[in-house]
């Protein structure tokens, strides 16, 4: 009941929360749904008829064409849920069909059923308590003269039949009749034409008297909330049964129906439903019936129907504002005061905003912007470095093996006087990233941690639509807010690797580093065409790693399917590979950081790192890098032998080592004349990485662990930042030659 009673705490807080209320999604009245209206209709405070328009597209942006107007109407739980033969009326505002006597009497073509009568009869037991609204009432004077249809037709709302006027018409194309009424309905599934008695009419009521327009609140009858709260006070009497709130812990009446429409995906799932009081194999110790539940409640726990109505408006209200909802199940983490939190499956990267490339420390002295022949230098938009993902060979491109690079030096064939600088170890960006995303993410994380009160209670909740009428709570978890931030803060940390994301503004493709979404997660795991069975299922075996801490252990399943998945990057498309080794390389690392002590991997190459696992992933690396390189100056476009040779390389790394060594020599003899530096410091870079290797340890052939990708995905980047740092220096020397050249001028 917990999740229950903090859903009506957080619609209480909201209710009273001016700033909450002015957000673009606003706080759904209880006992209200929205719905799409197609007609204004206004009359005065004495049931006169004033005019009437069709609902058109008249926002800041908008077009002026007819367009129907998502607002806030009253109902009850049978006409929130209507569907079937004889569907219940609204209390209020509802179609043409319900609204207008005439039309049944006069107006439409072989009615069959009545909708009239029922509409009236509940409008007028509204109107007849003591909750009676003056806008109500009005609205119950005009509807009972029984002129809606005509008023609407002189108002040119509605469209009359071309040959019997007295007729509305049942037109077969809208185009027949431009900018009219028709552009916002849908076609009759049978009969193929447009019924103007499904037209949806809300009210607008004004005062006869013009001293009083002023008072009487606004006359939007979906704005007026003294509208709103006589609905409520009234609708709440009809379920007349009195009994003890488990929630509030006072008596009132209580609920004998709850709402629906939480789910955009599933509107008619309801998370509180038991209407079948007959046939069951076990009653267990209940013994309820129809009789004694309207006499007493449920035997169970009771809840008043105001409680169950603000609780599942506010639920609805959170999934629509922060929440996450895809294939029947939804996630969201709230605050009781109602304000904006962080979520457990949001991707952090733009909340973080941590670009890799412009946190690289760019005081390194290894970086020699002068050295090389500006002739030979490839810029990154030959190799498309702005679009960085995918796998194949195509993917190389992205890396601008520039002659200029601090690692990647050539000698020039056609300048001798050039010479190759000998081979320096790759500069360690390790500690510069390191302090850069780890201050940004504290940065980030403590603004969060500001909004929320020491004393405020964050709730993590999991739905899950299993069919079309019934929903449950697969998930729920509650956690004050310094916990529920530093759950979220070490699940970024611990679980962050190199990602590629897409930039809102600038469209372009960037590096960050982030953890892995659930979602992410699923598609690496499962493959991108996963049934959404198996989405479900990893979203709830990654939330509560997410939002519980360290004290939750990550499936090691996931990690392994993973790994196995980015080992074998032939079979996946352009740009899902990134997202595999990424996923991969994350999982593991996060999951020996959270649970085993003896290892300790960085996101940044660990160059001081002897594993057999890691070494041999820099091995591949370099390889691929050179083959890469062989096949972008020789103009072709296919794999690598690393590419083609992974997933035998991991379960076989010395066998295949040698292969890939030998197929490595035609590319090598391919870059002796052209990047000769370049490849002098990538055999030197080879031979230091074999200079770290234990004999046993390179001789042995046992299959590799998820720790090689590891040495290969940080080795990759590395050599890819450096160049990108290269040429970052380089235009800077550029840019002060100019300045200085303009100075001397």
């Amino acid at each position: 009941m917990s999740w229950l009673q903090r859903l009506y705490q957080t619609y209480e807080q909201a209710s009273q929360n001016e700033e909450v209320q002015s957000q673009e999604t606003q706080l759904m009245p209880y006992y209200h749904v929205n719905q799409n209206v197609q007609i204004i209709v206004t009359i005065n405070d004495k049931g006169d008829f004033v005019k009437a328009e069709i609902c058109r597209d008249n926002g800041e942006r908008g077009t002026g064409k007819v367009k129907s107007s998502y607002l806030a109407i009253p109902a009850t739980n049978d006409s929130a849920t209507r569907a079937g033969q004889i569907p219940p009326p609204h209390p209020l505002s509802d179609k043409v069909q319900y609204l207008a006597k005439d039309y049944f009497e006069h107006y439409a073509v072989d009615p069959k059923r009545n909708f009239y009568e029922p509409y009236i009869e509940i409008l007028s037991f509204w109107c007849n308590s003591e909750y009676a609204h003056p806008k109500a009432q009005a609205v119950l004077r005009y509807v009972q003269k029984g002129t809606v249809v005509k008023d609407l037709l002189k108002a040119n709302v509605l469209i009359a039949d071309p040959i019997d006027n007295d007729k509305l018409a049942y037109p077969t194309q809208a185009g027949d009749y431009p900018d009219s009424i028709l552009s916002s309905l849908n076609k009759h599934p049978d009969k193929g034409t447009f019924d103007q008695g499904a037209a949806f009419i809300a009210w607008r009521v004004t005062p006869s008297d013009i001293t009083n327009m002023a008072k009487g609140g606004p006359a939007e009858t979906w704005k007026d909330t003294s509208l709103f709260e006589s609905w409520q006070q009234f609708y709440a009497t009809l379920d007349s049964t009195d009994g003890f709130c488990y929630v509030t812990g006072d008596t009132h009446p209580l609920a004998s129906k709850h709402p629906n429409r939480i789910l955009r995906s599933a509107t008619n799932a309801k998370l509180i439903s038991a209407n079948d009081m007959s046939s069951f194999t076990f009653l267990g110790r209940f013994t309820d019936d129809k009789k004694s539940i309207a006499a007493t409640g449920l035997q169970g726990a009771n809840v008043s129907a105001v409680v169950t109505e603000k609780a599942h408006a506010a639920l609805s209200w959170l999934l629509a504002r922060q929440g996450r909802e895809e294939a029947g199940q939804a996630v969201v983490a709230w605050a009781t005061s109602a304000q904006e939190i962080i979520q457990p499956t949001q991707d952090i990267a733009e909340a973080v905003g941590f670009n890799v490339v412009d946190n690289i420390d760019n005081q390194n002295d290894s970086i020699d912007s002068s050295t090389g022949n500006d002739s030979e230098v490839f810029d990154d938009e030959d190799f498309g470095l702005e679009d960085g993902n995918g796998f194949d060979n195509t993917e190389f491109e992205n890396d601008s093996y520039d002659d200029d690079d601090d690692s990647i030096v050539s000698t020039n064939s056609l300048a001798p006087t050039v010479e190759s600088k000998p081979f320096s170890p790759c500069p360690n960006h390790d500690k510069n990233l390191g302090v850069n995303f780890g201050k940004r993410l504290n940065n980030t994380m403590q603004g969060y941690r500001q909004k929320l009160d020491a004393h405020d209670q964050i709730s993590v909740i999991t739905l899950d639509a299993a069919t079309p009428g019934r929903m449950a709570v697969t998930y729920y978890h509650e956690s004050m807010p310094d916990a529920y931030i530093d759950a979220l803060e070490s699940w970024y940390r611990q679980f962050s690797w190199y990602f590629y994301y897409k930039d809102q503004e600038s469209n372009e493709s960037k590096l960050t580093i982030k953890a892995p979404t659930p979602k992410q997660i699923a598609q690496v795991a499962y493959g991108s065409r996963l049934s959404d069975a198996l989405k479900k299922q990893v979203v709830s075996q990654v939330l509560p790693c997410i939002v519980e801490g360290e004290v939750r252990q990550l499936p090691w399943q996931l990690v392994e399917l993973c790994i196995k998945r980015a080992c074998n990057p032939l079979v996946l498309e352009n740009g899902e590979w990134d997202q595999a080794i990424s996923v991969a390389c994350a999982l593991f690392r996060g999951y020996y950081q959270r649970h085993s002590k003896q290892r300790s991997y960085t996101v940044a190459l660990q160059t001081d790192y002897t594993s057999r696992d890691y070494l041999y992933g820099r091995l591949l690396a370099i390889a691929d890098d050179i083959e890469s390189l062989a096949l972008y100056v020789a103009g072709e476009k296919r794999n690598t032998t690393a590419q083609r040779y992974m997933q035998q390389f991991a379960n076989r790394p010395f066998s295949t080592w040698r292969n890939i060594e030998l197929a490595l020599k035609p590319y090598e003899n391919r870059l002796k004349s052209s990047r000769g530096g370049y490849l002098a410091n990538m055999q030197s870079m080879i031979d230091q990485v074999m200079s770290s290797f234990e004999i046993e340890d390179f001789n042995n052939n046992l299959a590799l662990s998820g720790e090689f990708l590891l040495g290969y995905h940080s080795q990759k980047m590395q050599l890819r930042l450096d160049k990108q740092q290269a040429k970052k220096a380089r235009e800077n020397d550029k840019i002060t030659a100019q300045q200085d050249s303009s100075v001397d001028a």
